[in-house]
């Protein structure tokens, strides 16, 4: 028999631990990410959870909303980018575009999982045919009720608003019980705000909200009038507090928590909010509704998360993508932190069970939608957007055909560059 010596023995390990060191350095490659900072604590949890079971670990750097698209642009440029990068799904069209991204179309397709894969978040990551990135840290818009507040009008509280019209005639109600309790809040000079909570009652009854091109018409159909109509009303009749014709946002949300709201428009991620901070707040949550009972619609938003183009870890950078769309990274990252799922499959789960306002937000996510648009920057986020100026227009100086139509020729020649 073949007897190995202790110096041997040691030689043997010693270029076995090589080996194994070799080769874990070589498959375990560190990668950088960086993430719109609103959305870095979810983010951050979902990257908390695949270092604590991976390798290969990411460390995730928060950039400054409004600096994350030019920095993006120009790390690319120069070669220096981060392996993955998450940001606010609605830039999609314009990075595919300038081709920034990794096309993943040949992985993803693979990939069983993808099947289930919310259609809003397949829709705004396909650019001629050819896929770019997957939904990330999902949110999506719905309307909240303060329950106490509908009690004392005489309204049934376990029942929002169906309909656009309900949401006046309810509001009209809740303003009647005294100076200081209001039917309706919305952020009257925030853009982005009030396409998330305000388009999809649009979009819900029948209208086309931007154009793709310069070819394309902006705000089609009744919706966007019977709205805007609707907002005009409220605002007249004082359902309205006055501080909303000038708020860009900061009481979003504040405005509803304080307590003297009856309606908001809001999003999903009220539910992880309330829970935290006001846990004995009695409130519902419904879909946005259109002009007829069952319309319903609500604003995808959130983040994707895709691959800059010439990345230096595209490989490992890929593993990622995967993992997000798995069993481990849905429900364990996703929905054990009362965050939505973006895999329809998954979206009753053990987390949501009983939780009828996670399935709600479930369902409208489900049902919304998400505007594939060039330039979105230009037509709806700016401060001087022909959006937030048509809003204001119809809704506090009461020219609502005059600002619809102002609306329209703007967006044209901005989608038309």
């Amino acid at each position: 028999m073949y007897r190995l010596s202790a110096t041997g023995l040691r030689r043997m390990l010693l270029t076995a631990c090589l080996a194994a060191f070799a080769a874990g350095m070589a498959d375990a490659e560190n990668l950088t990410m960086w993430v719109r900072k609103s959305a870095s604590d979810p983010g951050q949890l979902m990257i908390d959870l695949w270092n604590s079971s991976h390798p290969n670990k990411i460390e995730l750097t928060a950039i400054p909303d409004n600096q994350l698209v030019t920095k993006l642009a120009t790390s690319i440029q120069g070669g220096n980018a981060p392996d993955l990068v998450s940001f606010d799904l609605i830039y999609m069209p314009d990075f595919m575009k300038a081709g920034f991204l990794t096309d993943v179309t040949d992985q993803l397709n693979a990939d069983p999982h993808y099947k289930t894969h919310v259609q809003a978040y397949k829709d705004i990551a396909t650019y001629q045919g050819k896929v770019y990135g997957v939904g990330f840290t999902p949110d999506v818009s719905v309307l909240a009720w303060n329950k106490d507040l509908f009690k004392k009008a005489g309204l049934d509280p376990e029942k929002g608003p169906a309909t656009i019209d309900e949401i006046v005639a309810d509001a009209t109600k809740i303003r009647a019980l005294g100076p200081d309790t209001y039917g309706f809040w919305f952020s009257g000079a925030c853009p982005g705000c009030n396409i998330f909570v305000t388009s999809p009652m649009m979009v819900a009854a029948g209208s086309k909200i931007l154009p793709k091109d310069g070819t394309d018409e902006a705000l089609t159909g009744d919706g966007v009038k019977k709205v805007l109509q609707a907002y005009q009303t409220m605002w007249k009749a004082g359902d309205i507090p006055p501080e909303a014709e000038t708020d860009t946002g900061a009481k979003f949300v504040s405005a509803f928590t304080g307590g003297n709201i009856g309606i908001v428009g809001t999003g999903g991620f009220l539910i992880s909010l309330m829970k935290r901070q006001f846990p004995d707040f009695n409130y519902g949550l419904t879909l946005l509704p259109g002009a007829e009972a069952g319309q319903i619609s609500g604003f995808v938003g959130g983040d994707v998360v895709a691959i800059p183009a010439k990345g230096k870890n595209e490989a490992a950078a890929r593993e990622f993508l995967t993992w997000v769309l798995s069993d481990d990274a849905q429900l364990n990252g996703l929905a054990k932190n009362s965050l939505l799922t973006t895999r329809t499959d998954l979206a009753d789960n053990q987390y949501s069970k009983g939780n009828d306002k996670v399935l709600v937000t479930a369902k409208a996510l489900a049902a919304g939608y998400v505007p594939w648009v060039f330039h979105f920057a230009d037509m709806v986020n700016s401060d001087s957007s022909p959006w937030i100026g048509m809003l204001q227009q119809a809704i506090f100086d009461g020219d609502v055909d005059g600002a619809i139509k102002d609306a329209k020729t703007a967006m044209h020649d901005i989608a038309s560059r």
